[in-house]
């Protein structure tokens, strides 16, 4: 069994209903960009367990996107490589993933234990990040369902 879940931190501003979706640093161009959405806004803890194995990560500089991406690019990249490792942007937790037929083993640099999921539940989990990343973000900020990133990147239909 698998559980996943992003818990969005209170300390973070980019939750709040009250803030405004724009980058105020860039005047000229307040849109968010996905440089914005991986690396500064919308902070959260994430909650995972595999099979009994929790690699939950609790940090003040994990955005959701940023997870989100990650387990999307290992995907991507696990299709034709037998290992990849991706580091998260900003705190650069390093999350190891090799792949032996159906087999995918995920090791991290900050928990001691392996969990094995099958290449169906990394999709699957992959796909789930994507889609709750873009749930919390659009629930808190509905105009930004306009966000051609934000909705190209993780508010997109799964892939194969």
């Amino acid at each position: 069994m698998i559980t996943f879940a992003f818990e969005p931190r209170a300390e973070d501003v980019a939750w709040s209903p009250d803030w405004l979706a724009e980058n105020r640093e860039r005047p000229d161009h307040p849109e968010l960009t996905g440089a914005d959405f991986s690396a500064s806004f919308f902070l959260a803890n994430v909650h995972c367990v595999i099979h009994g194995v929790d690699l939950s990560l609790r940090t003040p500089g994990l955005t959701v996107v940023d997870v989100a991406l990650l387990l999307e690019y290992a995907r991507r990249q696990l299709k034709t490589a037998s290992c990849v490792a991706v580091e998260t942007t900003l705190t650069q937790h390093v999350f190891s993933f090799s792949r032996e037929a159906e087999t995918v083993t995920l090791t991290t640099n900050y928990a001691p234990a392996a969990a094995e999921l099958t290449w169906l539940e990394l999709r699957q989990l992959a796909d789930r990040a994507k889609a709750e990343a873009y749930r919390l973000i659009t629930a808190a900020h509905p105009e930004l369902r306009e966000n051609e990133w934000l909705r190209d990147t993780v508010g997109s239909s799964p892939t194969a």
